[in-house]
């Protein structure tokens, strides 16, 4: 199913959400992903080591609301289209969800860091010339591609661990994973298509200083939920 499609999909879903239910949780989800990087810019290296406790904090904080948001728009979606009761706000927090949340950030964090790594190596490399110009934009490119397929083929993690919570599943964090990263198997072109057709609506959002995220994220969410039940019933 292409993007546009599951656009569509997604912006019925959100009309069939009271508004005074997902924008709340949109404001949430925006102002949980600004504080960090606010009070990232307000501090610099020499703010001793409390500074950088609470925004390492701040970051943990504003991945767990995101998990949560995503977790919250499937419910939603499963909701809408199968029925059953609504899903409670906090519904991606439980202390099951936070435990394999945790676990799987921690995972996630060090296979993102290393590659990031990696690419500011290159860079620096670059700057200092102690590398070839081609050479170091070839293994940068190449880098920064890793790292985007890396994080699409990451895309429905937060959701198999939801499902496994919600059926009572017990599996280990590692099979999540591979549980997720076999569903993208074939999807990562068209899950990238699906991130780059909300391109636009990001830059509008920017301009807005992130008020037309508290709309955009339920969208954007809600299009990505339904790539994955799609994905499950082979589908997409």
């Amino acid at each position: 199913m292409k993007a546009k499609k599951i656009r569509a999909l997604a912006r019925e879903n959100l009309k069939q959400i009271p508004k005074k239910i997902y924008m709340p949780m949109g404001l949430l989800l925006v102002v949980a992903n600004i504080i960090p990087n606010v009070f990232g810019q307000a501090t610099d290296s020499k703010s001793g080591v409390g500074a950088n406790i609470i925004f390492f904090l701040l970051e943990i904080a504003a991945a767990l609301l995101t998990a949560n948001g995503y977790i919250f728009f499937d419910r939603w979606r499963n909701k809408i289209q199968k029925g059953g009761e609504e899903p409670n706000a906090w519904c991606g927090l439980s202390g099951r969800h936070l435990a394999r949340l945790a676990v799987y950030g921690v995972i996630e964090a060090l296979i993102i860091v290393s590659v990031t790594l990696a690419i500011v190596a290159v860079i620096v490399g670059l700057v200092i010339s102690q590398v070839p110009v081609a050479v170091s934009i070839i293994l940068l490119t190449l880098l920064v591609v890793l790292l985007v397929w890396i994080e699409l083929r990451l895309t429905y993690v937060v959701y198999v661990i939801d499902d496994d919570v919600r059926t009572g599943q017990k599996r280990s964090v590692w099979a999540e994973i591979g549980a997720g990263w076999k569903l993208t198997k074939g999807r990562v072109w068209k899950l990238l298509c699906l991130n780059l057709s909300f391109l636009g609506w990001d830059i509008l959002t920017a301009f807005t200083l992130g008020i037309l995220g508290i709309w955009l994220i339920p969208y954007y969410n809600l299009a990505i939920a339904e790539t994955y039940e799609q994905s499950k019933e082979d589908k997409y």
